[in-house]
């Protein structure tokens, strides 16, 4: 009896050290800026106060990790996402008009019919993207990389478009008053040419373009396919035409620069 009374203080606070030492094992890890736990760690609904206190603790140099969260039908306008990553994130119908995504990544995220008007997404990479039916009027893409980005139906309208969109799908894509033409004079960056080659730009619409507001000036049109597009007053002069595909456009007696383009004779009309 003595020998029993004797081992339980001990034996209690074995216990007690494993108690401890598994509630040390069950806590979380430090939190690191921008990673603070929010709704969407436990299956609800994320908030835009969720999203703008993840976003509190982040800066450009250590980015906020939003990869693969839905914040689908959110209202995110006007946010400053800090270079976030996006990539393979859900913003169907998400409203985002005015935000600051300069610099971000949205690799393969599905942003079907979201809000992006007047947005800034200068040097952001949207590699796979898929934009189909977005409002991206008078929004800013500079140099942005979208390789095989899809915006189907998208409406660029009045927006700054100078990148990389090579094999990008631009099927029934707005592109009225576009800036897609680079401007020597204002090119912090070096000189910046948009990229459409063997981008999808079947029934694209040009319509009311001109030289000083659409404008191909200079874009790489190579293998691009421009079938059943309205070019009526679109610029392409020095673009690169080779291989691209001009059959049944509309507005070619409007089209500006055909005969200062580059390989038209390699260039597809019939």
């Amino acid at each position: 009896m003595r020998e029993w009374v004797v081992r339980a203080p001990i034996a209690a606070l074995a216990l007690a050290c494993v108690v401890r030492h598994g509630a040390a094992q069950s806590r979380p890890p430090p939190e690191r800026p921008g990673t603070a736990t929010t709704a969407s760690d436990t299956g609800a609904k994320l908030t835009r106060a969720a999203i703008v206190a993840r976003l509190a603790g982040a800066s450009e140099q250590q980015p906020a990790e939003l990869a693969g969260l839905d914040l689908s039908g959110l209202d995110l306008s006007r946010v400053d996402f800090k270079r976030a990553n996006l990539s393979d994130a859900r913003l169907v119908r998400t409203n985002l008009s005015g935000a600051q995504l300069f610099g971000v990544t949205l690799n393969r995220a599905i942003a079907r019919e979201a809000d992006f008007s007047g947005a800034v997404l200068d040097i952001a990479v949207l590699r796979g993207t898929d934009l189909t039916g977005a409002n991206l009027r008078d929004a800013s893409l500079y140099a942005v990389v979208a390789l095989g980005a899809n915006l189907t139906e998208a409406d660029l309208s009045g927006a700054r478009l100078i990148g990389t969109l090579a094999d990008a799908k631009l099927v029934r894509t707005k592109l009225v008053r576009t800036h897609l033409g680079a401007d020597p004079a204002n090119q912090p960056m070096g000189l910046m040419r948009t990229d459409l080659t063997g981008a999808d730009l079947t029934e694209a619409n040009f319509q009311g373009a001109d030289m000083r507001k659409v404008s191909l000036v200079r874009a790489n049109l190579t293998r691009a396919d421009l079938s059943g597009a309205d070019l009526s007053g679109a610029d392409v002069t020095d673009a690169d035409v080779s291989a691209t595909v001009f059959r049944a456009i509309r507005g070619r007696e409007k089209l500006r620069g055909l005969d200062k383009a580059r390989n038209v004779d390699k260039a597809i009309f019939q």
